[in-house]
């Protein structure tokens, strides 16, 4: 496959991932050993495109959230992710809406290991790399994952408040979701026309601190 769904950015436990492990890690629950295959975990949280729960699912749902698993958050998840982008304080067309969903589900970071582009992107496997994201200033590309560089933030944003799911900025074909871009609405909430600035946390890449070419590479908090 070409396409390999290579990052699942999980807070979670899983037993195949012990399994696949050297050595079986053991734990004292009441002063009792357990090792192996007798332990059981628990999922608790997960996270792989920033700001799904915390912007577009409303609280009741975060905690089933956590708990669930990625490849049904489409049907799952899909819907209510619509419903944001469609209803208050969004307002945009029922087509930019089910787009964001679709671009936005499953919750995992998609990486095409044959693209050359030799650099993340984020989103850029859904977008075919159309969007510019990276506080570098280089074009997306259609690799996809993230770079250390990539405003993540103002992204999310820009998909509901913004144009960044209307043909206006995604102009080519995004074949990897099996449908183009929608038309623009009209109904950005940018700044204009009177509307409130949503698309933007407001911290400009000029005040966010650069990736820090040593490890761990993120650089201190601003």
């Amino acid at each position: 496959m070409k396409r390999l769904l290579t990052a699942l950015c999980t807070a979670t436990f899983s037993a195949f991932a012990l399994a696949s492990c050297s050595n079986d890690p053991t734990v004292n629950p009441n002063g009792t050993d357990t090792s192996g295959v007798n332990l059981v975990f628990q999922q608790v949280d997960r996270i792989g495109k920033p700001g799904i729960k915390e912007l577009y699912l409303p609280f009741p749902m975060h905690a089933g959230y956590n708990a669930a698993s990625p490849a049904n958050d489409p049907t799952a998840y899909g819907p209510a992710i619509a419903s944001f982008v469609s209803g208050a304080p969004a307002g945009r067309s029922a087509a930019i809406a089910t787009y964001v969903s679709d671009i936005l589900t499953p919750d995992a970071l998609i990486a095409d290991f044959s693209d050359t582009s030799g650099r993340a992107s984020y989103l850029g496997w859904e977008t075919s790399g159309q969007l510019r994201v990276d506080c570098t200033g280089l074009p997306g590309t259609a690799f996809g994952g993230r770079a250390l560089g990539d405003d993540v933030v103002n992204a999310m944003l820009g998909l509901a408040f913004g144009s960044s799911a209307t043909s206006t900025t995604l102009t080519a074909a995004t074949p990897n979701l099996a449908e183009n871009a929608p038309p623009d609405d009209g109904a950005e909430k940018n700044g204009s026309a009177g509307t409130p600035n949503l698309t933007s946390d407001e911290v400009s890449c000029a005040g966010k601190s650069a990736p820090s070419q040593v490890f761990p590479y993120l650089a201190n908090p601003v």
